[in-house]
């Protein structure tokens, strides 16, 4: 099927691989590789670009698109399994502990494979060299998307290789070879330029190439335009030292971009760009390639004034409706739009530094130097290309406001710059300082969760379970029923191993988790990326302490918010399932910024001197926490309001949110002035009040046994200071029951029966009445009825209401300029939008019912052709 070049043994390269990876030390494992490199020079010459991308697989451009579960359906057919055979389904649940007494290996799925290849496979020798493995590779690569060709490739896998060089080339495939060794160690033993080379160029076989000799070098490695880089990172350490990033007695403040790394390369006389992301992955198909682009470079092309450019930056969503920028999750979606609605949410380009500008490397100057020529060949079109902002401090009391103000805007973090320092690409040193607030540990609140389930882990932790979904209570089902747990975070990190083995021992009578079939306690979506191998009764789990920064949205969970770095901090053998955080708890401290019910102090010096990345031992008795209700669970003080009527006697309200101009406290105060009585949960209230639905009004509607009345029926009876009958205007959501009430009373637009009508009843009535607007032709024939019915004379503005028109707009097939087809698309657009306005119809493909077509007198040359069009 393929043939060998001069290269080794594939099988002897599986034997290197083996030999690092049961090596102890970084220093043998170099000592293994450095031989084989050796050996190769000797034999078979000075290219080793073959090998390389077998053993850094990361770092190989290639895109295979497969994973464990689509490798376990390769194999199943390949070895002709049967679908419910047991190393198919070992194949398939490879993090599982094994169902067989002769299968040892469970989390790592190429050893999984290996013993299911082993007993089936006839090949024994090795015959295939590295090349046609690389051939092999790159033909998978090609057939990303062909069953057929795929199915047929590891058909020749199973044939040809045997079991031992499958399980490598597995790993290979997977991207993660796990031999212990890094690819900086790996650079380092080739040639001692390797690692700076690849960190400009990120170009496995351009190091092979330019590198070739080991004994000679080669000037110093430049950035390149259009060849992707590693980009320079910030420092993870806090400065306990701010003199670290001082320059002249100043240091720069950013805010860090919760978006994707993103490099923009910009040629002006041949209009092209290039968009790579940290890992040197080509994204310039989301984003454009020239200026007649409709992605992002065709707005921004007019916004740089040099003839060549590198930035750096972040690529983040926008809402231009709103002006905030959206979360990371969101970036994907935003850029595959290509509608250029100029109000839907688009991908927004921050820039916060320059390494290549008209030929010149920029990296070797200053940051303070590269920002100057930055801002003045790089002109901001904002919500498209952002040129991002930075103050210029000098103490270290300036870094901790300004991180209290990240804090308390909900932002990412901070970034602390040197004004002075240069740029080195893939370099993490501590002139750029990354500051989150997960690194401080005062910034972090507490909550108890139960374990519900659990997942193996991988690797060393595999055959052992490693990471545990955790859930809380709700507490909106009564008391009198069986509880409810709503899973709410998926924990993996914390824990020592003796930690881990004390998971296994208290979780015991563990069951498989079926999506599809989930207990009756178990509110879990059936579709989340968060999957269980295994859950566990609340009955018989465990309660933990558990430690993160803040709540925040998340669909993959059962209560629709998730932790943010939830972190193990110890076991709460003390507590049951009934003590443990509650929905109403959850949705209260999301909205008040707190998680375990305490209020969030401010950073401050010493939170930064003490901070430490690893978690220190903690004694086994701690002191005690006092807990207290959340300050949205209070209310507001009511011993110096003053009761001025008995309107609300004997009434008890539940206020989750205000609305129209009313806030909660100020609506809860109006309450108590006429003699009502507040409380904080629906359970006890007689009429529960929100202005607007949120988690906590949707949990309640959820149960369709409450009404949910708008605040300003509570502002209307305390004008009127008269108990106003409730009508379908002050709903936000009516119960069955209620409906039917209010059928008795008036009709289905809320018109009562009983009462005469007023200019001020008669518009609200009006302002009840539903129009369906989405049916064009209904609103059509409408507008005629009533302008025949109540008009004698035509409507002034409506002189194109019985227009249908088709517009002959231009498309890619026809034969014109990019200058020309832009100009004449606008230009009907135009006419489009005049039609609409003047009340006519605009269609875009030939149909019945057309009473106008509308084409340039330019165009003139279609007329025939969609003459014919509409003759059929």
């Amino acid at each position: 099927m393929y043939s060998s070049t001069k290269t080794p043994l594939f099988g002897n390269f599986c034997a290197l691989l083996q030999s690092i990876s049961d090596q102890r030390g970084t220093q043998e494992k170099k000592k293994r590789l450095a031989k084989y490199i050796y050996d190769w020079r000797f034999n078979y010459g000075d290219d080793f670009y073959e090998a390389m991308r077998l053993l850094l697989p990361h770092l190989d451009r290639s895109r295979y698109g497969i994973k464990e579960t689509m490798l376990a359906k390769a194999y199943t057919d390949a070895l002709r399994l049967g679908k419910t055979s047991t190393d198919a389904y070992n194949l398939l649940k490879w993090k599982l502990p094994s169902t067989s007494k002769y299968t040892k290996s469970s989390g790592d799925f190429a050893a999984v494979a290996f013993e299911a290849i082993s007993s089936r496979s006839t090949i024994t020798t090795s015959t295939q060299s590295i090349h046609d493995v690389n051939v092999l590779l790159d033909d998978m690569s090609r057939s990303k998307s062909e069953e057929k060709r795929k199915h047929d490739l590891f058909k020749h896998i199973v044939e040809q290789y045997t079991p031992f060089e499958q399980k490598w080339m597995i790993r290979i495939i997977l991207k993660d070879l796990k031999i212990g060794m890094s690819e900086n160690s790996v650079f380092d033993v080739y040639h001692p330029q390797a690692r700076e080379l690849f960190s400009v160029c990120s170009n496995l076989e351009k190091v092979c190439k330019d590198l070739r000799d080991p004994h000679t070098s080669i000037a110093k490695s430049t950035i390149q335009l259009f060849e992707p880089f590693k980009p320079q990172l910030g420092h993870k350490e806090v400065p306990k030292d701010v003199r670290k990033v001082l320059f002249d007695g100043h240091f720069y403040i950013e805010d860090k971009i919760d978006g994707e790394r993103i490099q923009m390369h910009f040629e002006k006389s041949t209009g092209k760009f290039r968009w790579f992301s940290r890992k040197s992955t080509d994204y310039t198909h989301l984003y454009g390639d020239s200026p007649q682009s409709s992605k992002l470079t065709g707005i921004i092309a007019d916004c740089f004034e040099a003839e060549s450019l590198i930035l750096d930056g972040e690529m983040i969503g926008y809402d231009p409706k709103l002006d905030v920028f959206l979360p990371f999750g969101s970036l994907k979606t935003t850029a595959k739009d290509e509608t250029l609605d100029p109000h839907k949410s688009r991908p927004c380009f921050i820039v916060f530094d320059m390494v290549y500008c008209n030929g010149f490397q920029m990296s070797k100057y200053t940051l303070a130097d590269r920002l100057k020529v930055l801002n003045s060949v790089v002109k901001e079109k904002r919500g498209y290309l952002n040129l991002l902002p930075r103050e210029e401090k000098s103490t270290f009391q300036d870094i901790v406001h300004a991180l209290d103000r990240a804090i308390s805007l909900r932002k990412e973090g901070l970034v602390i710059k040197n004004p002075g320092s240069t740029y080195e690409p893939g370099a993490r040193n501590p002139t750029w300082i990354k500051l989150k607030p997960e690194y401080i540990d005062s910034l972090h609140d507490n909550c108890d969760l139960i374990v519900i389930g659990a997942k193996y882990g991988t690797g060393r932790r595999g055959n052992r379970l490693a990471q545990f979904l955790c859930a809380l209570r709700d507490d909106r089902i009564p008391d009198n029923e069986n509880p409810k747990f709503l899973t709410f975070t998926m924990l993996g990190t914390g824990y020592t191993v003796d930690e881990l083995d004390e998971f296994g021992k208290i979780l015991e009578n563990l069951q498989p988790y079926n999506a599809k079939n989930q207990p009756s306690w178990l509110v879990h979506p059936e579709k989340s990326d968060e999957v269980p191998d295994v859950i566990v009764h609340y009955a018989k789990s465990v309660v933990v302490e558990v430690k993160a920064t803040e709540i925040v949205w998340g669909n993959m969970f059962g209560s629709g918010s998730t932790l943010r770095f939830p972190r193990f901090m110890r076991f709460r053998k003390d507590k049951s399932w009934s003590d443990i955080m509650t929905y109403s708890e959850m949705v209260a401290a999301k909205r008040s910024g707190t998680i375990g019910g305490q209020v969030r102090a401010s950073a401050s010096q010493h939170d930064f001197l003490d901070h430490k990345h690893k978690r220190a031992k903690t004694a086994g008795v701690r002191s005690k926490k006092s807990y207290s209700l959340l300050a949205s669970q209070r209310g507001i003080d009511t011993k110096d309001i003053e009761r001025r009527s008995k309107l609300f006697e004997d009434m008890t309200f539940y206020v989750v949110t205000g609305g129209n101009g009313h806030t909660k406290n100020g609506l809860e105060e109006k309450i108590q002035e006429n003699g009502g009585t507040f409380v904080q949960t629906e359970i006890t209230a007689q009429y529960v009040i929100a202005g607007n639905k949120s988690i906590t009004v949707n949990s309640i509607i959820y149960h369709k046994n409450r009404d949910i009345i708008l605040p300003q029926w509570i502002i209307d009876c305390d004008e009127k200071q008269d108990m106003v009958p409730l009508a379908p205007k002050y709903m936000l959501f009516a119960t069955n029951k209620s409906e039917q009430l209010f059928r008795v009373k008036m009709d289905q637009w809320g018109d009562m029966y009983t009462q005469d009508t007023t200019e001020q009843t008669l518009g609200e009535v009006l302002s009840q009445i539903k129009v369906d607007i989405s049916d064009v032709q209904k609103m059509r024939d409408l507008c005629e009825e009533i302008q025949e019915r109540y008009f004698k004379e035509p409507l002034p503005g409506m002189i194109f209401q019985r227009v249908n028109a088709y517009l002959d707009l231009p498309t890619s097939d026809d034969d014109m300029n990019q200058l020309c087809y832009l100009k004449l698309r606008d230009k009907l657009w135009l006419v489009s939008m005049q039609i609409q306005f003047y009340g006519g119809t605009v269609v875009d493909d030939i149909k019945p019912g057309i009473t106008h077509v509308v084409m340039d007198k330019e165009r003139l040359e279609k007329l025939l052709p969609l003459t014919r069009s509409f003759l059929g």
